[in-house]
């Protein structure tokens, strides 16, 4: 029954944060890592307390960013049981989150950019795999075109997109919020082009940018791709390369050098 009551009141959180609009994906996962732990070691513990939450969060020592992803839904789910009343719940302290250190912008310039998509539309025209033939090219000039963070594109429901009246529905991507971004004529021609051959090989599918009929690329896949067309678009490259998110950073910088 403790253990239990412990797994009922994490399921009761999360529902909670879903009832509020957040997607609370990568939080449920680290949540849920954290509820078999306390399974394991700590099965009498009914509201977390600073000895299992310490030695919960020791597993993520080293790691600033998996330590602030298992660190913040946990001090949310205190907080959390603390407000219905569970004054015992052990709330980490906000000293404690870990300072996240992300790599700076790299600000492409007007040459990069354009060296990048020509040597990307030679690359998958020569290519000839389907369906990143047909995806590719354009999921990085929606990311380029529109300022988007990579998992907005990798994620957009083909439902989402309205290529006649020239907007892209972006629902729920960081918490609540949603926007709808209107686009140029130039962009909804391209995409309507890139649609009308992407839906004779996939006529129902569920995403804009799909890597199957009903599933988007990782990660993973598509940070692959995009490395494979800066390697080839500058092979004397030394050092770090880009980000696919630097396309985002880009947008941000040339927007407002623009006004």
């Amino acid at each position: 029954m403790k253990e239990t009551s412990l797994n009922l009141r994490l399921n009761d959180f999360i529902v909670y944060k879903r009832s509020l609009g957040y997607d609370y994906k990568t939080a449920e996962r680290y949540l849920n890592k954290y509820r078999s732990y306390m399974s394991e070691n700590y099965p009498d513990v009914l509201v977390p307390d600073k000895d299992s939450t310490d030695s919960f969060l020791n597993l993520y020592q080293g790691q600033s960013g998996g330590l602030h992803n298992a660190m913040a839904p946990l001090r949310e789910f205190s907080r959390y049981l603390y407000n219905l009343g569970l004054k015992e719940a052990y709330i980490i302290p906000a000293k404690q989150m870990p300072k996240l250190n992300p790599d700076p912008p790299y600000f492409l310039s007007e040459e990069e950019i354009s060296l990048f998509f020509n040597e990307c539309d030679s690359y998958y025209n020569a290519s000839g795999k389907y369906p990143s033939k047909l995806v590719i090219p354009a999921f990085f000039r929606f990311l380029y075109c529109c300022g988007v963070r990579p998992k907005e594109g990798r994620t957009l429901l083909s439902k989402n997109v309205n290529l006649e009246e020239n907007y892209i529905d972006i629902l729920q991507s960081k918490g609540p919020v949603s926007r709808r971004l209107f686009i140029s004529n130039e962009l909804a021609d391209y995409l309507t082009q890139y649609d009308r051959h992407i839906r004779a090989m996939f006529p129902n599918r569920k995403y804009f940018f799909p890597s199957d009929i009903d599933r988007h690329y990782s990660v993973s896949a598509i940070v692959y791709h995009f490395q494979i067309v800066w390697k080839t678009a500058f092979p004397e490259w030394i050092g770090k390369y880009p980000r696919l998110y630097d396309f985002r950073h880009h947008f941000a910088w040339a927007t407002i050098n623009s006004r």
